[in-house]
């Protein structure tokens, strides 16, 4: 009868034979915590979309988002007689998104990003038509909604539909041109990052239909093995803590954190004098392998962090870094010559005595005498 880690083994292999998913380009408008939505990808379209701008590249993106409209309108003049107006107001309070003006034409831009489409179009359309009309009546009214699909509303036919995805086709295209003919520059580089950042809000999941209908048909196994992790995570955490301290003869503390989603035990003397600690860290990340993570707490100078480096750093160990606002001396050793999957208990728990060791020295021998 199949036992329970011969299930998981077997998950595991199917697993392993997925199709990899792949990952969205990072750009510099998705690194931040929220992401970048509606209100600044207009700000920076209107940025872009001005041909006077300090960017320098006229009115190449005007040009592109023209090119997307209908063919009767492609020929109109693409050139501003005004700077681009943000969050114009209607007379009653609603805000139209973008406002453009040429010398023979208006046009009013909605951008749509995730919303649905219930704007008040009709008040858009009046104020070009009814509430301004000493400075539109001589000019030719564009209406535009630019969403993920393009789509409009039916019963809004005045209004153009122009889809993200064409306009950053069209875009691309005119930077393909421009790159030809001009040096490349910062506006450049960051009109690239932001259409790359519009791609990426605009695709679908990368995830694969294989990949959904496994993780939905094995859900019990996937949990089955999540539990076994954790329950031998911490069997073998009480375990290693029970042998340091018959080894150390002293009493730790350890806990079980996680870091980049994997488990990292974190180990200290019960009587240290500060939050210091040695952590022995699972990192199961490609290219990645187990290691040990010993943190020296109220570490402030350079003069400090020079005695801790000379204790600290052995031939395991790598370059020294900073953490908690500069007053944590921070430390990382491998296991030298040895492969996650070569690793024995018996290797974990000795070297991880020899840091707690390390670090009890350090506490209650060196650092008494940081500030002498």
């Amino acid at each position: 009868m199949e036992t329970q880690l011969q299930r998981i083994e077997t998950l595991i292999e199917n697993i392993k034979n997925l199709p990899k998913s792949e990952s969205a380009e990072s750009t510099i408008f998705s690194i931040g915590s929220k992401g970048y939505y509606e209100n600044p990808t207009t700000d920076i379209l209107a940025f872009f979309i001005d041909d006077n701008a300090e960017h320098g590249l006229g009115a190449l993106v005007l040009e592109a988002l023209v090119e997307t409209l209908p063919e009767n309108i492609r020929k109109l003049d693409c050139s501003l007689s005004s700077t681009p107006e943000r969050e114009v107001v209607t007379k009653a309070g609603k805000r139209i998104d973008l406002l453009l003006e040429g010398q023979q034409w208006v046009m009013v831009v909605e951008n749509k990003i995730f919303h649905e489409q219930n704007n008040p179009f009709q008040e858009y359309e009046d104020f070009v038509f009814t509430q301004h009309p000493e400075r539109f009546t001589e000019k030719d009214p564009i209406f535009i909604v630019l969403s993920p699909s393009g789509s409009v509303p039916s019963k809004y036919p005045t209004w153009i539909g122009i889809s993200y995805p064409s306009l950053v086709a069209s875009i691309k295209q005119k930077l393909s041109d421009y790159f030809i003919s001009q040096p490349l520059n910062k506006w450049v580089v960051l009109l690239r990052e932001f259409i790359l950042h519009l791609e990426n809000m605009m695709s679908t999941d990368r995830t694969s239909e294989e990949s959904i209908n496994f993780i939905l048909n094995n859900l019990t196994q996937i949990k089955e093995a999540q539990d076994l992790k954790i329950k031998t995570i911490k069997s073998y955490q009480k375990n290693l803590l029970q042998a340091l301290q018959t080894e150390l003869e002293i009493e730790l503390n350890s806990t079980i954190v996680h870091w980049n989603g994997f488990p990292a035990i974190r180990f200290a003397y019960v009587n240290w004098p500060t939050d210091s600690d040695v952590v022995l860290f699972f990192d199961g990340r490609d290219r990645k392998s187990f290691c040990f993570n010993y943190y020296a707490s109220d570490i402030n100078t350079d003069a400090q962090r020079a005695i801790a480096d000379a204790h600290f750093k052995e031939l395991d160990c790598g370059n020294p870094w900073n953490e908690v606002r500069d007053t944590c001396r921070c430390y990382k050793a491998h296991f030298e010559g040895l492969s996650s999957g070569e690793l024995c208990l018996q290797t974990i728990q000795a070297k991880m005595a020899h840091k707690l060791r390390l670090m009890n020295t350090f506490e209650w021998q060196i650092r008494p005498t940081l500030n002498q």
